[in-house]
């Protein structure tokens, strides 16, 4: 589906990287995912983005691309002569790339700024206008809203947006039993998910005794499936932990939280842990169902895919999702058997186990 707030966004980056010798920063996050166009072949764009799969695309697409999770910090003051930016789902990562487009322009340098109403586009629109010194001038499309943002005034550090601290890893969930640190740019960021502690509650039952030596964690976020996982009994046989995921942040966070824990572990950045070639014993999933603003069912089956490439044969895999997707169906045409073994309303939990002869991938 076509996302018309990125469509503004390229037709403008297309029109204003003309200057050969410009230096220019396109930050996207999952909006751009499918919807790239193709490369512009311009040696000062660079495109800068949090999600593996969008960083592989536009690899792939000739793009120069950073994979990470937004940090500019190496970007000079005054230094763009352009900045793009279709905005994201989490404020703070929004506040924090408005300020970063702030700083690092040159004096008079626009900043392209677009996305949809429901998204808080205007009001991020009449801040940085304001903050920057530049007359408003909001372009509507439909839903979408978009602006070309003049810098006229120098960054003030003191008058930033309120990014709530974006790239510092902070204490939470303190009430939970573990030491866990988190970040903004994270789903459920500040908080244990009632469905992944749901899962966690049914580990032992599922197991039913086996000793598994290896568990994924697929779609680790900042790695809670893992860390209470390690404290269970049912689990002390496993003695290699693996954790992907395919947002930047979610890997920082894991990396932490794993480290302090002192497991042995890997932490892999890959799409819905794909290209990853090793079996395991257990599976851990939590898997997303929004993809950016919009639900995705599309997500639910990817996850189960991997789920059946990376299974064991003898493997078990907990799948925890929200009580109206429809995962027993859908885990039906990758494994053969398939058992809800809780509802409470709100979330279920499936175990999977005998995978089905896997189609090509």
């Amino acid at each position: 589906m076509t996302d018309l707030a990125l469509a503004t966004l390229t037709q403008a980056l297309a029109g204003l990287i003309k200057n050969p010798q410009g230096h220019f920063l396109w930050c996207t996050d999952e909006n751009a995912l499918n919807n790239l166009p193709t490369a512009f072949h311009h040696p000062g764009l660079l495109l800068m983005t949090n999600r593996w799969d969008v960083a592989e695309e536009a690899k792939a697409r000739g793009f120069t691309t950073e994979f990470g999770d937004f940090d500019c910090h190496t970007i000079a003051d005054n230094s763009l002569d352009g900045f793009f930016y279709r905005v994201s789902k989490e404020k703070p990562l929004v506040h924090h790339l408005l300020n970063e487009a702030w700083r690092c322009l040159k004096p008079d340098a626009p900043l392209v700024l677009s996305g949809y109403k429901n998204e808080g586009t205007k009001t991020y629109i009449e801040k940085i206008t304001r903050l920057m010194g530049s007359e408003k001038q909001i372009q509507k499309d439909g839903a979408s809203y978009s602006s070309v943002i003049h810098k006229q005034k120098t960054f003030a550090a003191e008058q930033a947006l309120d990014d709530s601290d974006y790239h510092q890893l902070r204490p939470i969930a303190e009430n939970a039993g573990l030491s866990i640190v988190s970040k903004p740019g994270l789903f459920g960021w500040n908080k244990v998910d009632a469905g992944s502690a749901l899962l966690i509650s049914q580990i032992a039952q599922a197991l039913d005794n086996k000793q598994p030596e290896t568990c994924l964690d697929l779609g680790c976020g900042y790695g809670y499936l893992t860390l209470a996982a390690a404290k269970l009994a049912s689990c002390k046989t496993i003695n290699r932990w693996l954790l992907t995921d395919n947002n930047a942040a979610a890997l920082i966070a894991a990396q932490s939280n794993l480290t302090s824990a002192q497991l042995t572990f890997e932490i892999i950045a890959a799409d819905a842990g794909r290209h990853i070639d090793q079996k395991v014993d257990l599976l851990l999933c939590n898997p997303p169902f929004h993809q950016g603003f919009n639900t995705d069912g599309d997500l639910t089956d990817k996850f189960l895919e991997s789920a059946r490439h990376l299974l064991a044969t003898d493997g078990v895999a907990l799948f925890v999702v929200n009580q109206f997707i429809p995962l027993e169906r859908k885990a039906a045409a990758h494994f053969k058997n398939v058992v809800t073994l809780i509802d409470n309303g709100s979330f279920k939990v499936i175990r999977l186990e005998q995978p089905l002869k896997l189609a090509s991938r």
